[in-house]
């Protein structure tokens, strides 16, 4: 098999490493992952702006780009000559969860996999102070094992993992996509010159954690496995468009 890593976080951290580590016991695993760190870049891609890649040791690359960047180079230049079994974009620090996954550039990475037609998965561990790395490699490699003997075929997972030992995890849940409500304040500051500069947020996160949700999973000490789609049309409202067109016709 062979495996495509990234992250957001960039090159050089540790929930890559780890995850490296891991992966490589699965098959010939790749890193394509950015120089810097790039978090909520979402799925922002560099059209007007060159990439440069550098090969930091055998099978590791840095990109100059964004986290869909590394996946599209890696799937579509020549270090991807050989085709792909797998995506995995993670360990990132931090859950990503509810409406998360919309800035998200762990996510993001897992999804541009799954848009060149790839299995993907996106993992993330729902703390970044003390990430329990190591644990979350270990239920990881269960989950793995397990997609495998299921022989699962064509799946963009968002893994959530929360940041306690593996002994205290309850379970596995399967969940939909919650709710998580981010500060809208915009907090100005000055430069040395005296010119205003803002930063946005800074307000504390609300969550909505129904039952069934990620949010609920990862508060209630499960791993959350949400199977993501990329097609964000809503069916339940398409009939709208049959008001419309009588609206028109009547007019």
């Amino acid at each position: 098999m062979k495996i495509l890593l990234t992250n957001d976080d960039g090159i050089n951290a540790e929930g890559l490493g780890n995850l490296y580590n891991l992966l490589s016991n699965f098959g010939e695993t790749t890193i394509v992952a950015p120089e810097y760190n790039q978090s909520t870049k979402s799925h922002s891609i560099s059209l007007n702006t060159p990439l440069r890649v550098k090969e930091v040791e055998k099978n590791k690359f840095a990109l100059t780009g964004l986290p869909a960047d590394c996946v599209n180079f890696a799937i579509n230049s020549k270090i991807g000559k050989k085709a792909f079994d797998l995506v995995v974009s993670g360990i990132n620090d931090g859950a990503n969860i509810g409406d998360d996954i919309n800035y998200s550039g762990t996510v993001a990475a897992a999804r541009e996999g799954y848009l060149h037609g790839v299995s993907s998965i996106a993992i993330s561990i729902a703390n970044k102070k003390n990430p329990k790395y190591k644990d979350c490699c270990l239920a990881f490699e269960k989950i793995l094992k397990k997609i495998y003997a299921i022989k699962l075929k064509s799946f963009f997972l968002n893994i959530n993992y929360p940041n306690i030992g593996i002994s205290e995890i309850k379970g596995i849940k399967m969940t939909k996509q919650g709710a998580r409500a981010y500060g809208q304040s915009i907090v100005p500051k000055k430069d040395p010159r005296g010119n205003e500069y803002y930063w946005i947020g800074g307000s504390d996160l609300t969550y909505n954690a129904k039952p069934g949700t990620d949010i609920f999973a990862i508060r209630n000490k499960f791993i959350s496995i949400t199977p993501l789609i990329t097609n964000y049309t809503d069916t339940k409202r398409l009939k709208l468009k049959i008001w419309w067109i009588n609206y028109i016709n009547t007019s």
